[in-house]
């Protein structure tokens, strides 16, 4: 049995952090880290990694593939799909810095008082729909050839730098100033900053790319949570469900196991949430999987953990565990490497 380790996230990406694994404990890591092939790879951005693992070109419409994952839209038509998230800006320092719709408390009547007055205000240009509040696309009537950056890359950093680039960028930015015009002045807006709330003050478009080819099933199961993944799945014909690490070893397939908390913590530079998810999935996943390869089920783990800077590829197979004598390496080692 083969268990696949999907971990975007698991480098930290500050490079300000002095140490940000001290006081962290991941002893099944360390040793995973120790007596495993691994290496150091060139950085490359959770989702499209998804892509690749899934067998599909990083140039696949990954909005097309969010979308397939959502539960409660009309099935795919004609349209060229794009993410049309909600955003909030705000200025740090000499900076305009993006903050992602999830932390905005966006309610449901909110989002869809909005998404229904864009489509008055902006339908010429194709129609907004709404998957939960802070998901949110744009099925355009053809194909764009303009370059944008996805969402997760810009969170917390200036938005300047990430605008949309290539033909068509003008008329992209154009629309993404009339629409953060609009935004301002429109009531929901008006009654968030009323309260001393962020206002959603800005759209983000992104994941336009081609029409995406069925995906290639990486694990008999898959296990995770996220629309993007559930597309995938949906497109590969394969299960995607939660469970426990117990339940895969009994059951005695290979899995593909998709664990985002550390990303989260990542994203946002909150050590702390990134230090409790890799104690997470030390204790829950890594640990009770090394025990199943020195128990015989489990003959092959693997660790697959993209990230800004570098990627993390480690790959355990079982006669690797037993030199007993091998010196754990702790994470911090990778870290310090990649910068």
């Amino acid at each position: 049995m083969h268990i696949q380790f999907f971990v975007p996230g698991l480098l930290w990406p500050g490079l300000q952090t002095e140490a940000p694994t001290r006081g962290l404990e991941t002893p099944a890591l360390a040793r995973l880290l120790g007596v495993a092939a691994c290496e150091l790879a060139q950085g490359q951005g959770g989702e499209v990694a998804l892509l690749s693992a899934f067998g599909l070109p990083p140039a696949s419409s990954l909005a097309a593939l969010r979308r397939l994952g959502e539960d409660g839209l009309q099935p795919p038509d004609e349209a060229s799909w794009l993410c049309a998230d909600p955003v909030g800006l705000r200025f740090a320092r000499d900076h305009l810095l993006l903050i992602e719709g999830s932390e905005l408390d966006i309610t449901v009547d909110e989002a869809a008082a909005l998404i229904a007055g864009l489509n008055h205000e902006f339908g010429a240009i194709g129609r907004f729909e709404m998957a939960s509040p802070y998901r949110w696309y744009l099925g355009l009537a053809g194909g764009t050839p303009t370059t944008f950056a996805p969402l997760a890359d810009v969170v917390g950093r200036p938005v300047a730098h990430f605008m949309p680039e290539g033909e068509g960028a003008a008329e992209w930015h154009r629309l993404i100033n009339e629409t953060q015009v609009w935004l301002h002045h429109h009531p929901v807006n008006m009654a968030r900053e009323a309260e001393g709330r962020q206002s959603i003050n800005s759209l983000w478009p992104w994941g336009a790319g081609d029409p995406p080819q069925a995906a290639l099933a990486p694990a008999t199961v898959v296990v995770g949570d996220g629309s993007l993944l559930r597309g995938l799945c949906r497109s590969a014909g394969v299960t995607c469900g939660d469970q426990a690490i117990d339940a895969l070893v009994a059951a005695g397939d290979g899995a593909l196991v998709c664990v985002d908390e550390a990303a989260d913590g990542a994203r946002h530079l909150d050590l702390g949430a990134w230090q409790h998810a890799l104690a997470s999935f030390d204790t829950e996943w890594l640990a009770p999987a090394l025990a199943a390869m020195r128990q015989g089920p489990v003959h092959r783990i693997s660790i697959h953990a993209p990230g800004d800077r570098a990627t993390l590829v480690a790959d355990l197979v079982r006669p690797r565990l037993w030199p007993f004598w091998k010196r754990r390496v702790p994470l911090q080692a990778f870290i310090a490497r990649q910068q």
